[in-house]
């Protein structure tokens, strides 16, 4: 079925997701609507009792000019405003206007798309014992939550002080999950009432469509819920031949099944302001009545403007909330690195309540060598191991789910303590894991109404009640737990690197532990322990090579394989000369295990240089001028290193690849320039930052193909990862006369950290 098959009124709660519901044909009857045309000023539609608001019949107001049915102010208004060069017309509101045939005052709204304009009429409802002063409540509005401690109170303080407002016998706070589904986080009501709070609903609630109304726009009022709904007269919109998008009306007609969902709940009006985080809607702040109840114009500007700076408030508590989460994480996890340090039991140390706490997980599991460790609560050894086998088959070194069954069969049978998965490798092979474990979500919430209280049941069955929702939100979420958040999974990966880091020193201290006992012992069985010990530390610096891999690009490829080939070369003149008793053969085999040692002192090194902590702590400018100094170590060819002193503020990626890219540069010129010296030169233009290698060597025919050496593909591989950011290398050189290699790259200011911005 297409959405064109779905008509307004006539979706049921299978096809309600599909229900045009801006074009409804039809409003609220509290008010008269009129659709102008732009270009002539006339009449082309209306809808209400325009005979009693306009002293009109909608039989005879298509045709009528603005100037024909308002008094001499009002009329200038809309003329002016629907007389800007401008495709579309953001509502506005004029207070007391009047039309020329009857005398009552009126609110108008209005806005236009294109050609066509909708104007809203409603009966202005001020009095002096009336909602009273507008600014005085918004005033009142913003105190509320204007020194809130954080985002629960936050929310809690705008319901309280939007009932006290509006008048209103129930008001909530709707915060809406990633997949679609909401949670009622804080309410006030009327005592006597039943409590919604902590209420879940599921996302067919609001459906989409619905949703993306709510947030364009910020407030939606139902004075009366029984309304009988004024169609517009004609339908189709003359002109166009279309019908008439809705979407910014506020006597917008309402979804019949919306309508029948406050009936159930015995809501007699409504009142919805949108909560709008990053332009996107993080929830609704609702208001309900038991009886009929209109909010005037003026009070409903003063809850719309409320809504924007609520908005705000929320999002910097959520930022705030978000901050907390991650120094709280890093704190744990410095806790860790410490304890750590001295563990021969790695996984004995990582199995406590930290764990839990790092990632507020119900339990975890520690893979590590074969042995389990088990916090919390957990699946059995058995059905952890089996899990393993398929995490190894599947061979993420990161993998997260709110649904595991729905992935792996065999989940099902533990679903009550595990529906949720987070886990990260720790090796290679055989792999080692971290586990984190979440419940099914409905045994972990709690709904503030009495569970014992029956469902009332409609002509939907019990699906359109609190509590028909609530049994259906639980039964859609079965053998789901709460989603894994970007905190999460930002910390996972942080603690994966630290693990490694961990797990590498205590093998390699274990290696050498060992190799000093073994010396003592047969040749062969050094030969055995040292080929074991390095086959594992080759495994543990392949996976935090790939740790870090995700956060600075593909750093395999810079790690030539001479080292790895050496290291192949080591443990073969090993395997011969240890078999020979000869004390001199003895001492060239302990050389060789000198030179294994090297070898991958060598690879540690080399992976310090490609990402050392500088470059993310101090900024690239530090890190270069650090890089200048290990590659005069290394190589001896003294670098000198300038910058202009302008903030650089640069995306983490774009620091990582321009740093690997002036270490590639350096690199090929301590090897093939025939100098002794090179210069870095690091400044911004405009938006972009400029960094120049240069160097007085033998130089090269910049324009002659290269691509049968290990430099050329160098070169290719730099220009191919600027690219991936924006930016480029520029390669000028001649033979005898020195290269110059000009790299550039896009500075972003909204994704960099402090130290970007030092001179």
């Amino acid at each position: 079925m297409n959405v064109a098959a779905v008509k307004f009124g006539e979706a049921d709660l299978t096809t309600c997701d599909r229900e045009p519901i801006h074009i409804p044909g039809s409003i609220q009857p509290h008010g008269v609507l009129l659709v102008i045309d732009r270009e002539t000023l006339a009449v082309e539609q209306s809808a209400g009792d325009t005979a009693s608001l306009l002293g009109l019949a909608p039989t005879i107001l298509p045709g009528r000019t603005v100037a024909e049915i308002f008094a001499a102010d009002a009329a200038a208004f809309v003329e002016v405003h629907l007389g800007v060069a401008t495709e579309f017309v953001a509502p506005l509101m004029r207070l007391g206007v009047r039309a020329r045939l009857v005398s009552p005052p009126l609110d108008l709204a209005m806005h236009a798309q294109g050609r066509t304009a909708i104007l809203e009429l409603e009966p202005a409802r001020r009095t002096a014992t009336g909602a009273g002063d507008p600014i005085e409540r918004l005033k009142s509005l913003l105190t509320a939550v204007q020194h809130t401690a954080g985002l629960e109170e936050c929310c809690a303080n705008a319901a309280v002080a939007m009932r006290s407002v509006t008048g209103f016998d129930r008001a909530m706070v709707y915060r809406f999950l990633p997949n679609g589904s909401g949670v009622v986080v804080a309410e006030d009501a009327n005592a006597g009432l039943e409590s919604f709070l902590g209420l879940h609903y599921p996302a067919s609630d609001i459906p989409k469509q619905a949703r993306e109304l709510y947030r364009r726009n910020w407030l939606r009022a139902i004075p009366n819920i029984d309304y009988v709904a004024a169609p517009l007269f004609p339908q189709t919109n003359p002109r166009t031949r279309e019908p008439i998008d809705m979407s910014h009306c506020d006597l917008r007609s309402v979804s019949p099944i919306h309508l029948e969902y406050l009936r159930n709940m015995g809501v007699g009006a409504s009142l919805s302001a949108s909560i709008v985080c990053q332009n996107k809607l993080w929830g609704m702040l609702v208001l309900h009545h038991y009886s009929a109840r209109h909010v005037s114009a003026d009070l409903r500007v003063a809850c719309e403007t409320f809504a924007q700076i609520l908005s705000m408030h929320v999002e910097a508590k959520m930022q705030a909330e978000i901050a907390a989460l991650r120094g709280a994480a890093r704190r744990v996890r410095e806790d860790l690195v410490v304890r750590l340090t001295e563990a021969t039991d790695i996984g004995g140390v990582l199995a406590s309540g930290d764990l839990l706490r790092y990632l507020d997980a119900t339990g975890a599991v520690v893979h590590l060598e074969g042995r389990l460790h088990r916090v919390g609560q957990t699946p059995s050894a058995a059905e952890i191991m089996a899990l393993v086998e398929w995490l190894n088959g599947i061979k993420l070194p990161l993998f997260e789910t709110e649904h595991l069954s729905s992935v792996y069969a065999p989940a099902t049978q533990f679903a009550d303590i595990a529906s949720g998965l987070l886990a990260v490798g720790l090796s290679r092979e055989p792999r080692d894991y971290v586990l984190w474990f979440r419940p099914q979500i409905g045994l972990t919430v709690r709904w503030a109404g009495d569970p014992s209280k029956p469902t009332k049941t409609d002509r939907h069955g019990a699906r359109l009640t609190p509590r028909g929702s609530f049994a259906e939100w639980l039964e859609v979420t079965r053998s789901q737990s709460a989603p894994w958040s970007e905190v999460d999974l930002e910390g996972a990966e942080a603690l994966r690197v630290v693990f490694l880091e961990s797990v590498l020193k205590s093998v390699d201290f274990a290696r050498r532990e060992r190799a000093y006992e073994a010396a003592q012992a047969m040749a062969e069985e050094l030969e055995k322990r040292v080929a074991q010990r390095t086959d594992q530390l080759h495994g543990l610096a392949a996976d935090l090579e790939a740790a870090e891999e995700r956060e600075r690009g593909q750093i395999a490829r810079d790690l030539h394989d001479d080292l790895g080939q050496t290291l192949a070369a080591a443990r073969i003149r090993l395997a011969v000369l240890c078999d020979d008793s000869d004390p001199q053969v003895r001492s060239t085999a302990n050389a060789v295990g000198d030179l294994i040692d090297r070898a991958g002192s060598s690879i540690r090194s080399l992976a310090a240089q490609l990402a050392p902590e500088v470059l993310h702590e101090l900024g690239l400018v530090a890190a270069l001028e650090w890089l200048g100094e290990e590659v005069e170590r290394n190589f001896g060819l003294s670098v000198s290193t300038f910058d202009d002193g302008h903030p650089k503020p640069l995306a983490h990626v774009s620091r990582s690849i321009l740093y690997r890219a002036v270490r590639e540069l350096l690199i090929n010129v301590a090897k093939h320039a025939r100098t002794e010296t090179a210069t870095v030169e690091i400044e911004r233009r405009e938006d972009r930052i400029v960094v120049s290698v240069s160097d007085a060597g033998v130089g090269f025919d910049a324009q002659a193909p290269r691509l049968g050496t290990p430099r050329g593909l160098g070169l290719i591989s730099i220009r191919e990862r600027l690219s991936l950011i924006g930016g480029g290398m520029d390669l000028r050189s001649t033979s005898g006369n020195g290269t110059v290699a000009v790299l550039t790259a896009p500075l972003t200011p909204g994704d960099s950290t402090p130290a970007d911005y030092g001179a």
